[in-house]
This record gives C-alpha cells, structure tokens and sequence, in this order.
C-alpha cells in the first residue's frame, strides 16, 4: 500500500509539472519567433522524417545551400521526430512534446531520489523537479536541454544501480545512458573518465580482473552507442567530425577581446565570430580555419586565459555578475521575473546541497555520480564560457542532493522533537492527552521514510 500510494504522488507531482509547463507554453510562449537552436533542432527533426537525412536546416532553408549538418548531436532531432511522424510537426507541438519529456525527467528524478536515500527524497525531488524553472524553462524553446536534463537523470539512476549490483547488464546500462547523453550534448562525453571510470575503480569487494571487466562493457557500450553517428560524420565531412561541428565557432566567439575584458569577462560575443571570413568548404572545413583563429588568439593572451576561466565558472554557477547574467538569459527567452526565481531557488539548492552531501557521506552512500555530473559542467564552461544554460544536467544533481538536504533537515526537527517529548517523559510521566495527541501527530509527519 505505501508503494502504491508512492508511486500515485509521484504520478500527482509529473501531472502537475506537466501542466505548469504547457500551461507557460500556452501563456507566453505562443506564438513564438523560432531562431538559432531551436530552429536548428525544430526544422532538424522535420527534414529527418521528409527524409533528408541529417542536413545543415540554417544554411538549406535560410540560405539555400545543401549541406551536411553535425553543428549539434542527433539526440534531440530524433527525439523531436517521433512527433513529427505523427504529422504532429508544429513549433506548438515540439513545444507540447518536449513539455511531456520534461514530465518524464520529473517522474526520473523521484525514482532516483528515492534510489538515493529512500521515499521522502524521492517524491521531494520529484516536486522540485516539477516546479523549478531551471529545470522546466527549457521545454518551452524547444533545445536541447530538455533532453539531457532526462538522459542525465536517467545516467545518474544507472549509476547507482550499477554501484549497488554490479552486474554485466547495468555496465551495459551505463555505457549507453552515457552514450545518449552524449548524442544529445557532446560535452557529456566527459562521464566516461568522470564516471564509468572512477564507479569500476572504486567497487568495493570486487577483485580487480571483475573491475576492468566491468569498465571495459560500460566504456565499449557507450563507443558502440556513439559510433553509428560518429562512422556517419566521417564519412560526409572533408576533415574529421565526430560528435559535433560546432565547437570551434563557439571557441572563436569566447575568445576575444569582448570576453576577455570588460563586463563580458567570461562570455561570449557574437561579433567575435563574425569577424573572419571562412574559407569555401563544408563545416569541417571552416572549423579548421576557426580553429587556428582561436590558437592565435589565446596564444597571444596566455596571461588573461586563468582570469577568464574562472569568470566563466563564476558566470555559470551564479557568483559572477548574476545579474546582469539573468539579463543576458533574455535573450534565449527567459522573462527576468522567471529568471529572479530560478536565481533564489538555485542558491537554496546550493546551501541544500551542502548538506544533502554531508548527509549522503554519513550514510556511506557514493556520491560519484552527482559529482561527476557537476564535474563535467565545471570543465565544460571552464573550456568553452559561461551562462546558465550550460549549468542545466548539473541541475539535476542539485535537485537531488538538495533533497537529500531537506530531508536531512526533516530527520534532524523530528529526532529534536522525539528527544523533547522523552524528556517530557521523564520529567512528567503523565503527559496532558492533548499534548501527547499533537506530540504523536507531529511525530507522524516528521518520522524518517
């Protein structure tokens, strides 16, 4: 009965975050203009099922050139494309459909929380996965973020999983959860050495033959994950292109002056990108170019490069300029107000979070997973620059181990209350039936799940 009635909350709390999200669909983002990624992402998925395959959607529809697209993974194309077989293929109804990914991330939050450390965890994580705009803003522009904010949560679930049974089929579950997450982000790359390493090292009561075993299915699950697009990149490009083609534009436009100075410091500039002309040629092509640019540059300016990177983490986890960040967050969409919001909850997870991992370490269990998360974001931004959007699979960790602090903080007013009314006890052994009703009632709601 207590599962059934746990898994009835969690379906409450995935209607409700469900219905927040297209109900701020409804009211403010539609209509709405579509450009830069969510165009990319939104025409992607609808020339994938008219059969184009994997086109550049900006430079064939904008500018009339056919040429092949990898400037992001295919992750979020064909999860958009399931849609649009169903001739569901509007912006309203990628919008919708990505609102529905976005209320399953809520339902693999609570399942992972409760994973974590039990019930109460989950359903609490569960209700702030539902309400945070951090984690429910991104369904409404139709990025990627949506995605990796569901296959991050679904890594991390895996993960621990695996830590507690080790067993060749959730080797096998990992690699691919990591795969996928790098099919929609390619940064997430970063959680073969962040992750699948250190959970086969560190296996307890595990002999070492058994560890690299287990290291060697998860690791080759994620290669044979991946390899189907990447084999498909090498062979449409001139130079190579694996996973994205993308990052050394986005290089260029975080290494400049702008960036470098000034009150960017940490940022990026479009004008940055705009400055050179590329040579003819598919994208590989000009990444190559792009790429000598940016070793120009940073080769030039080596002494500012330790300055900027930590202002880019700073930008990005919201103690630099947080402000004028939030500001700057207009122009992907997010209204100021949402923004101040999401600002007020995000520094409450981060105090939460504090605690959640002091309680987590108490408890013996492995933290590895959310901090790999956290850890692959903090080199990500470090490398390429700061904003909130790149902080979004980190924010599942938050949501978690904020959980777990609350938790922590229900467990510690309830054994408060416990050791008053013992001491009552002893001091009156005959309680008034009042005290001891409201006592037994407040004992209810604070008892540990």
């Amino acid at each position: 009965m207590r599962d059934r009635r746990w898994w009835a909350w969690l379906g409450l709390l995935a209607v409700a975050g469900l219905g927040l999200r297209i109900a701020y669909v409804l009211i403010t983002k539609n209509p709405r203009a579509v450009g830069g990624d969510s165009f990319y992402y939104h025409y992607g998925a609808n020339l994938l099922v008219d059969g184009r395959g994997f086109p550049d959607p900006i430079q064939l529809l904008q500018f009339h050139r056919a040429t092949p697209g990898a400037a992001h993974p295919p992750g979020y194309i064909l999860a958009l494309a399931i849609p649009s077989l169903l001739r569901l293929d509007t912006f309203l109804d990628h919008q919708i459909w990505s609102c529905i990914i976005g209320a399953g991330t809520v339902v693999l939050v609570g399942i992972t929380g409760k994973e974590i450390a039990g019930p109460r965890v989950g359903l609490v994580a569960a209700g702030l996965a539902a309400v945070y705009p951090n984690v429910w803003f991104y369904d409404s522009v139709v990025m990627s973020e949506t995605l990796i904010l569901f296959t991050t949560t679904v890594t991390i679930l895996v993960a621990y999983r695996f830590a507690r049974r080790p067993t060749i089929g959730f080797a096998i579950g990992l690699g691919v959860s990591v795969g996928a997450a790098a099919l929609t982000r390619a940064e997430s790359i970063l959680l073969v050495p962040l992750l699948i390493v250190p959970l086969a090292v560190w296996l307890r009561e595990v002999d070492w033959r058994r560890r690299l075993q287990l290291f060697a299915v998860a690791t080759g699950a994620t290669l044979a994950t991946i390899a189907p697009w990447v084999g498909y990149n090498l062979v449409r490009f001139e130079h190579p292109v694996y996973l994205s083609s993308n990052l050394e534009l986005t290089l260029l436009s975080a290494n400049c002056d702008e960036t470098y100075y000034g009150p960017f410091l940490g940022f990026w500039a479009f004008q940055c990108g705009t400055r050179f002309t590329p040579p003819r040629g598919d994208a590989s092509v000009q990444e190559a170019f792009y790429r000598r640019k940016v070793r120009e540059y940073v080769s030039d300016h080596k002494s500012r490069v330790p300055v900027v990177v930590l202002a880019r983490e700073a930008r990005t986890w919201g103690f630099l300029n947080a402000n004028q960040q939030i500001t700057i967050d207009q122009i992907e969409g997010k209204e100021l107000n949402t923004s101040r919001i999401a600002l007020g909850m995000y520094y409450a997870l981060v105090a939460l979070s504090v605690v959640g991992v002091v309680a987590l370490r108490r408890r013996r269990v492995p933290l590895t997973p959310l901090l790999a998360v956290i850890g692959a974001v903090a080199l990500t931004v470090g490398f390429v620059y700061g904003t909130t959007r790149f902080r979004a699979p980190a924010e599942v960790a938050l949501v978690l181990l904020g959980s777990v602090g609350i938790d922590a903080a229900i467990r510690r007013i309830g054994a408060l209350v416990h050791d008053r009314r013992n001491a009552r006890l002893v001091n009156d052994p005959k309680p008034s039936s009042q005290a001891a009703g409201v006592e037994t009632r407040a004992l209810r709601i604070l008892r540990p799940s």
